[in-house]
């Protein structure tokens, strides 16, 4: 197997490779990961993925289980409901700095990925859709100015790709998406971050109550995967 060499300071990156394959269903909630599929998926060395998996776990993205191994994290209605609340509070304190920090040449890269996410709602791939929206927020709250915010944000986002509700689990879901992107530019112009707080904590709280009126209980159970992998994940 040919692998990449992956410094130190590239962890995250391979960290954030793994935490998309889990938000597009690739590994499901309680799901045990053996870490010799991951190099090979991943193209990988084993130091590389053990070191990646142990981001994911400071992250809760996954969980680690001493002397089994590592799975994808499990978390229930309660937590996700938290999650969600917590979300709505520090990405909608992020509002004015974001306003106060964007500038014209960064809106206009707003406005051409919600160009590109529209036009990948129509004709594009779960995938390519995921990326396009995580490119746009990852862009717009890089402009807030706080960086440990920045951070903290998306480290909520990520422990929550762990929960058995789905983004976009309809093509509605997406719509709304769709919306709210072109929506947030408008505000972004108007330097509005009033408005742009409100669209946040809508787009949030949207998602949610979407995703778990479309949500189904998983077919396949943590326990009849455990037998799959021992510590050497």
């Amino acid at each position: 197997m040919t692998t990449r060499p992956i410094r130190q300071r590239e962890k995250r990156a391979l960290a954030s490779e793994i935490a998309q394959a889990i938000h597009m269903r690739a590994y499901r909630p309680g799901e045990w990961l053996r870490q010799i599929d991951l190099e090979e998926a991943f193209k990988a060395t084993r130091f590389d993925v053990r070191s990646a998996l142990d981001e994911l776990a400071v992250r809760k993205t996954i969980e680690h289980v001493p002397n089994r191994g590592y799975r994808v994290a499990e978390i229930d209605l309660k937590t996700q409901h938290a999650i969600r609340d917590t979300r709505v509070i520090l990405e909608t304190a992020a509002a004015p700095g974001i306003v106060a920090g964007i500038d014209a040449a960064t809106i206009a890269r707003l406005s051409e990925l919600a160009e590109r996410f529209s036009q990948a709602v129509l004709s594009g791939t779960r995938i390519e859709q995921s990326e396009i929206n995580s490119a746009f927020h990852h862009l717009m709250y890089a402009a807030c100015g706080n960086p440990v915010l920045e951070e903290t944000i998306w480290g909520l986002r990520d422990r929550s790709r762990g929960s058995s509700v789905t983004v976009w689990s309809s093509h509605q879901a997406l719509l709304n998406s769709d919306r709210d992107h072109h929506a947030m530019v408008e505000a972004l112009r108007a330097g509005d971050a009033t408005r742009l707080a409100g669209l946040i904590a809508h787009h949030i709280v949207k998602d949610m109550i979407e995703a778990q009126a479309h949500a189904q209980p998983s077919t396949e159970t943590s326990q009849s995967r455990g037998s799959e992998v021992g510590d050497e994940v």
